[in-house]
């Protein structure tokens, strides 16, 4: 199944969300060009960017910080496109050089884990692009992933495929459901919870794939 980021919402109220509901400040971990393993080239722009973290987007699709652990490497490789236009492969501007992970414990005792991806542009081939970027125009990016399957946040069904959604999947998401766990009435907001994420591509986007995929260091090698 394809997922692709989309602008974080506040699922309970005018904050940031974590994958797990709860309101939260969520703040940038110190990450710079030092951190990744790269070699500059004359020519080339050079940006850092938070790529996912782990909470719920727009899409109500979640990433729980496991799973981004387990699947954050295969972001490295991948292609860099421009809002998702990914169709075709000769649409790509540059390259993920790099990817690590960082996480953070928030008051609440929950982790907040992160993906920061270190991308390369041809600056010469795409100037538009280049100036775009490093005059802030472009300053946000989103994230494409290809996921063995997901789970029901309300009654915990897996689905492989949409054959096998549960009743709450996809009709329901975003909305409060009531489910009863060990015979209590519960009622639980609606997402889909996203394992085993193959990441495929990062797009400079207008729009971040959540509230903190922004560019946060940018570099024109001369």
């Amino acid at each position: 199944m394809i997922k692709f980021g989309a602008p974080t919402v506040s699922l309970m109220g005018g904050t940031p969300t974590s994958a797990l509901g709860k309101r939260e400040k969520i703040d940038l971990h110190p990450v710079t060009f030092k951190d990744f393993k790269f070699s500059k080239k004359e020519g080339y722009l050079y940006t850092v960017s938070r790529a996912i973290s782990s909470r719920v987007n727009a899409n109500y699709d979640g990433w729980p910080v496991d799973e981004i652990k387990k699947g954050y490497k295969t972001f490295i490789g991948r292609p860099v496109f421009v809002e998702h236009n990914n169709q075709d492969p000769k649409r790509a501007r540059g390259v993920i050089k790099d990817a690590i992970y960082r996480e953070t414990k928030l008051a609440s005792g929950i982790i907040d884990g992160s993906v920061y991806c270190l991308m390369e542009v041809d600056a010469q081939t795409f100037p538009k692009l280049a100036k775009a970027i490093m005059e802030g125009k472009l300053n946000a990016v989103s994230m494409g992933a290809d996921v063995a399957g997901t789970t029901c946040s309300a009654c915990g069904k897996y689905a492989s495929k949409p054959a096998e959604y549960c009743v709450h999947i996809p009709a329901l998401k975003g909305r409060k459901v009531v489910v009863y766990k060990q015979g209590k009435r519960i009622e639980s907001l609606v997402w889909e919870n996203c394992h085993q994420a193959n990441f495929f591509e990062l797009s400079y986007v207008f729009d971040p794939a959540d509230e903190s995929a922004w560019i946060i260091d940018k570099m024109y090698v001369q």
